[in-house]
């Protein structure tokens, strides 16, 4: 996928984060960069960069570095980005204060110089700060934007079963299986379904609905592997609970342990689930993770 064409902003560039410009998954050179944006400063062929006029940090990160560079360590793992900051650590506050100054973290990536057409990068998307240790180089862990993750999921989804040509009478058997099939995948992964909904006795965590077929497996940290299969990372949720919360929504606050909404659902009926508590399972370790709730408290917050 190549960068698309400069679109024409409707707001100034100091209300802009420079996201909205960009498309997940494009492959972009910096001269592509430089042209979308306008940006003018020789220090955008440095790693951490800020363009002018805009709330966001740019990470331009390759994983095998040319000899003639400086050796940091860094790596993209699924969701999760370990990087290493400037030595001398002057752009460190950008990313440690990122939520703090309301700037986005948007990672440019790419495996080697050579992976992509005239040095591209593949932009990945936001990034969020999680933790940090040593110093010169200071080292981070960055962790991609949960609500990203499930639209790009659900963009490929789409895409696959639009491939699949238009509605045909004649093929309502290939329909049917390809209408279970996105169930089954909205569901979620069938042991850790079943698991949660021994966990829960069966009824959304939220609403107390107890309709088997309307209740999914949704997970609090985003999906990284079996390693985030378990209940305590999980939520029982019926199907429109379950879309909500990955759209970051309602979340539960990991301190209070109540729901809290998003100004976009302040008037609908979903307001009322504003200030309750979540139906627990009877076995405390099966309770949601403290952990787990932090870290998309965090997320979807400071997003």
């Amino acid at each position: 996928m190549t960068a698309p064409s400069t679109p024409t902003p409707n707001t100034t560039p100091n209300e802009l984060f420079a996201s909205k410009r960009l498309e997940l998954g494009s492959i972009y050179t910096r001269n592509d960069l430089r042209t979308l944006f306008n940006v003018q400063a020789a220090s955008l062929k440095n790693g951490i960069f800020r363009p002018n006029g805009y709330k966001s940090v740019w990470l331009f990160i390759t994983e095998h570095k040319t000899s003639d560079r400086t050796q940091y360590v860094d790596a993209l793992a699924g969701e999760i980005l370990y990087m290493q900051g400037q030595r001398q650590g002057r752009t460190d506050a950008l990313i440690l204060n990122h939520r703090q100054r309301g700037l986005e973290l948007l990672l440019f990536y790419r495996k080697s110089k050579k992976e992509h057409p005239h040095a591209g990068f593949r932009y990945e998307g936001i990034f969020t700060y999680q933790s940090h240790s040593g110093s010169a180089p200071t080292s981070f862990v960055l962790a991609r934007n949960p609500a990203e993750v499930q639209d790009a999921l659900l963009a490929k989804v789409e895409q696959q079963l639009g491939s699949q040509g238009e509605f045909n009478p004649k093929n309502l058997i290939d329909a049917r299986t390809r209408t279970q099939a996105s169930i089954v995948l909205r569901r979620g992964q069938s042991e850790f379904r079943k698991q949660l909904l021994r966990a829960y006795q069966g009824r959304c965590a939220v609403t107390a609905c107890s309709l088997h077929q309307v209740l999914e497996a949704a997970h609090i940290h985003p999906y990284l592997g079996d390693e985030t299969n378990v209940v305590s990372n999980g939520l029982l949720l019926k199907a429109d609970m379950h879309t909500l919360f990955d759209l970051g929504l309602w979340w539960i606050n990991p301190v209070s342990s109540r729901i809290e909404i998003s100004e976009l659902l302040r008037d609908s009926e979903y307001v009322s689930i504003e200030g309750q508590s979540i139906y627990l399972p009877e076995d405390e370790l099966d309770h949601p993770s403290r952990a787990a709730l932090e870290f998309r408290f965090n997320t979807i917050i400071n997003r």
